[in-house]
């Protein structure tokens, strides 16, 4: 198959550029423990994940570069045994080339590994052009982005900081020193085409976008964000309207808010919210509605309105405390995320995560309360080359 023959090339490069001077390598090495109460009695589901990365850059000429990133995982624990299909869901891949495989899928422990960035760009003078899986991040705000119409990620997926990419045709034309024009489509796993057009500019200390076009060949789409700042604080925001191309009922839209403020003492304090047109009156399916949730700009979150507030510290330069909670009033839906980070080195990182989740109380079809709270503690050590 196409993709397991890119994952041998991906692999025989990675080892190829390390001697070359026109080719850049970096990665990681993670180990991820997790503790989590999977239902209301308490029962703990143990999992580790030994996560590796490689990002390769290969500057071919002065116009022209090939970028690639791939992800691997082997994933240990009852979750494998206890969640149907995990391997699957660990699995999915959006784009239009399914470029992830299932190496190993056994009782207690599956492997895979995901190109995740695989694309060539081409830059000459103001144009600059890139063709393949990417990132096209027109998100502003921090939690929800409702103009990241390519890439829809999770906040809740701490250990992606690169995030997803799409199979997408990208040009830019830059107008000046903070302007542009960018065109980009793509093609997602079910064939279906998203095109949309992008102006951003800068005025008076903001950046400023609109947007519009098509997705997934299903809503015409209009929206703009910006971002800022106001009594020394970062100020942003986002909104997209999404109109059925099928009928002429309405549409719905999407918009957040985004503050944040730093104050001499390093003390960081971060607030959002968002409205959500696609929301839901209730977590039908309990805390499944946010774990297990098919992520899109459509659906960025189960509710109608969420809050996000955050704090973050530097007790020393190398200690990080951080403490983020968010609310739904639609089914009462709250998180607590704690997190402390240590720097033990300029590439070695030592960190604990918390996770607390609880909606109100529901019943399946038969009439069996659902999981409608849960906890997770992380323990994750990070090697950077």
């Amino acid at each position: 198959m196409l993709r397991n023959h890119l994952f041998v090339v991906f692999l025989l490069v990675s080892i190829f550029s390390s001697a070359q001077e026109n080719w850049m390598v970096k990665g990681y090495v993670k180990g991820l423990t997790a503790m989590q109460t999977i239902d209301d009695n308490g029962e703990m589901a143990l999992e580790n994940t030994i996560h590796n990365r490689f990002d390769i850059n290969w500057f071919i000429s002065d116009k022209f570069t090939f970028t690639a990133g791939l992800r691997n995982r082997i994933i240990i624990g009852n979750n494998v045994s206890l969640i149907p299909n995990y391997s699957d869901f660990i699995s999915r891949d959006y784009g239009y080339l399914d470029l992830s495989v299932v190496w190993a899928d056994e009782t207690s422990w599956i492997g895979v590994s995901q190109l995740d960035r695989f694309m060539i760009d081409y830059t000459t003078g103001n144009l600059q052009i890139t063709l393949g899986r990417q990132r096209i991040n027109w998100g502003q705000t921090y939690v929800w982005n409702p103009n990241d119409l390519f890439n829809t990620y999770s906040y809740f997926d701490f250990d992606y900081e690169e995030k997803p990419g799409s199979d997408a045709l990208r040009l830019q034309y830059y107008i000046g020193q903070s302007s542009k024009l960018e065109l980009s489509t793509s093609l997602n796993s079910e064939s279906e085409v998203t095109s949309v057009m992008l102006y951003r500019f800068n005025t008076k200390g903001y950046d400023i976008q609109f947007l519009g076009g098509v997705y997934t060949q299903s809503d015409y789409v209009v929206g703009g964000g910006f971002s800022g700042s106001i009594a020394g604080g970062g100020f942003s925001g986002e909104m997209t309207y999404f109109h059925p191309m099928d009928n002429d009922d309405g549409g719905k839209a999407t918009a957040t808010l985004h503050y944040d403020y730093t104050f001499k003492s390093s003390l960081n304090l971060q607030f959002e919210t968002l409205y959500n047109g696609f929301g839901a009156e209730n977590f039908s399916n309990g805390i499944g509605d946010i774990l297990f949730q098919d992520l899109s700009p459509k659906n960025l979150f189960p509710t109608q309105l969420a809050f996000l507030g955050s704090g973050a510290y530097y007790v020393s330069p190398l200690f990080r405390v951080m403490l983020a909670a968010m609310y739904g009033p639609e089914g009462n839906f709250t998180y607590i995320g704690p997190t402390l980070t240590y720097s033990i080195s300029n590439s070695m990182e030592l960190a604990g995560i918390g996770q607390y989740f609880s909606t109100d109380e529901v019943d399946d079809p038969n009439g069996d309360p659902l999981v409608s709270s849960g906890t997770a503690i992380f323990v994750r050590f990070k090697w950077s080359f």
